[in-house]
């Protein structure tokens, strides 16, 4: 009986695919009460759940910070569903949920060094040059969505931008612009160095801006849909095979005689589909299970553990582009899916005196710090203090290995003499540790939710950037209703199709 029923696989779990399983689980319960006729759902994940941006980010959410933009819907939408998530499985004990207070501050620190000191002590080459992780925008009007969230709904937003107009991607999270805020005085935020801050605008309170720990609630969201039947398999995917494809060219080589003979290479290739397949059905018939033929087989990287499939999710991050060398995906081209990963760093800092739940935007100017530079500082419930904000240039492939380090000991000794010298509650005493992830950044700034076009159960969804713990939930549960509906009734994802730019 168990071969009958139908398989949806989730490759990447990060907060983007655990949402997705969590809100499938959700579903599928409500419209399939016997287990036994339930369809299966299993994740897959190379590493840890969120062992990369899903369990070291900010975990910043903003609910009018990308208005005027194409995700103002999925944003506002999702900062909603966080909040219904917290309130149904007490997210503010289970993963550190709480709206907070939000500034961004304008700090003169330091004077610049002399220019021989500067040249001994921080002269930096092209290939080491870094950006900073905050950028200010120009207003836009906010366009508010329904709040009600009852049925975990809310009518599209209408009105975005066109294509042509759309920016270019923004890998750190935006500040409003002054116009949209209010200045406030600089013993506000007390943690900071006061005496430094020239600047100081609240940009956000609680009722429209929160956080959380990315990594706790990960982990916690997958313990709920665990709890409803998720199977989870620790595996790398090396290929997604489709049933019955078949190459439909065999190349030929010249050999020393002169003649025309099939390369090995490329034949092997078509034998080891064909096997998989035989081999599938050969187990079946040994098990004494009768199964329907998927269309789909995601090969692992160990022995035994292939997996039949009838849906299939792509779900990881920075490792999206993985799918461009996978058979079954052979219709998408690397220009659907122009996501790659820019490296951040980060500090997690344990003050010896509490820091107020509020979260600073800082832009540090005329320093030693080889000019402009910004930091991003979230206090959390914990007591712990999570700051980021030296990102390298230009987004690059990641490592094959996610644990494998990507961080720069002199962009993380950066961060931490610069909080160091702003806040006296972040000393290098207090500083834990520092490291870096890669956030999954699209090259037009929007994330793609999408089914493959040409497909009969493909799905893509990634490139979320900075506001993938923002946007996961509502991601999650729009890829659940592709999923088990064959359609999104909670969003419009026209704006995240895979064929909108290409």
């Amino acid at each position: 009986m168990s071969g009958s029923r139908e398989t949806i696989v989730i490759i990447g779990a990060g907060v983007v695919g655990v949402s997705t399983a969590y809100f499938t689980m959700k579903k599928l319960i409500s419209e399939h009460p016997d287990a036994a006729t339930r369809p299966r759902v299993i994740l897959l994940e190379q590493c840890e759940p969120g062992c990369s941006a899903s369990g070291k980010s900010g975990g910043f959410l903003a609910r009018h910070w990308s208005d005027g933009t194409d995700t103002q819907q999925l944003a506002q939408f999702s900062y909603d569903l966080h909040a219904k998530l917290a309130a149904e499985h007490d997210g503010a004990a289970r993963w550190g949920y709480r709206p907070l207070d939000t500034f961004s501050a304008e700090i003169d620190r330091i004077s610049v060094a002399p220019a021989k000191q500067r040249k001994k002590t921080h002269q930096r080459s092209e290939s080491e040059s870094v950006v900073t992780s905050i950028e200010v925008i120009a207003p836009q009007t906010s366009r508010s969505s329904a709040t009600a969230m009852e049925e975990y709904s809310c009518p599209p937003t209408p009105g975005t931008q066109d294509d042509d107009t759309q920016t270019s991607t923004h890998a750190s999270i935006s500040v409003p612009d002054v116009q949209a805020v209010k200045t406030v005085a600089p013993e506000t935020v007390s943690w900071l160095k006061t005496d430094f801050v020239t600047n100081l605008r609240q940009v956000g309170d609680t009722a429209n801006t929160a956080q959380v720990d990315p990594l706790k609630l990960t982990r916690e969201l997958l313990a709920e849909a665990k709890a409803r039947g998720l199977e989870v398999i620790r595996g790398k995917v090396i290929d997604v095979a489709e049933t019955g494809y078949r190459p439909p060219v065999i190349e030929l080589s010249i050999d020393s005689r002169g003649n025309q003979v099939p390369d090995l290479l490329t034949v092997e290739t078509c034998k080891t589909t064909s096997q998989t397949m035989m081999e599938l059905d050969e187990a079946s018939s040994h098990t004494g299970i009768t199964s329907t033929r998927k269309p789909y087989v995601v090969l692992l990287d160990q022995d035994g553990l292939d997996i039949p499939a009838d849906k299939i999710v792509v779900a990881c991050g920075a490792w999206a582009t993985s799918c461009l060398r996978w058979e079954a995906f052979r219709e998408v081209s690397a220009s659907q899916v122009p996501i790659q990963g820019l490296r951040v760093h980060y500090l997690v800092i344990k003050p010896k005196t509490e820091v107020a739940a509020q979260a600073v935007f800082a832009e540090i100017n005329g320093t030693v710090y080889s000019g402009e530079n910004a930091i991003e500082i979230y206090p959390r419930p914990d007591g712990s203090v999570f700051v980021c904000g030296e990102a390298l240039d230009d987004p690059e492939m990641p490592p094959h290995n996610p644990f494998e380090p990507v961080y720069s000991k002199r962009a993380t000794s950066r961060l931490k003499q610069i909080v160091n010298d702003v806040s006296p509650a972040l000393s290098f005493d207090a500083i834990q540790y520092g490291l870096a992830c890669h956030l999954p950044v699209h090259a037009n700034g929007i994330p793609v939710i999408s089914k493959v076009p040409t497909s009969k159960g493909l799905y893509i969804a990634a490139g979320h950037g900075c506001w993938g713990i923002l946007n996961g939930p509502a991601t999650g549960m729009a890829v659940s209703e592709l999923l088990v509906d064959g359609r999104c009734s909670s969003l419009d994802l026209d704006n995240f199709r895979l064929d909108r730019w290409y």
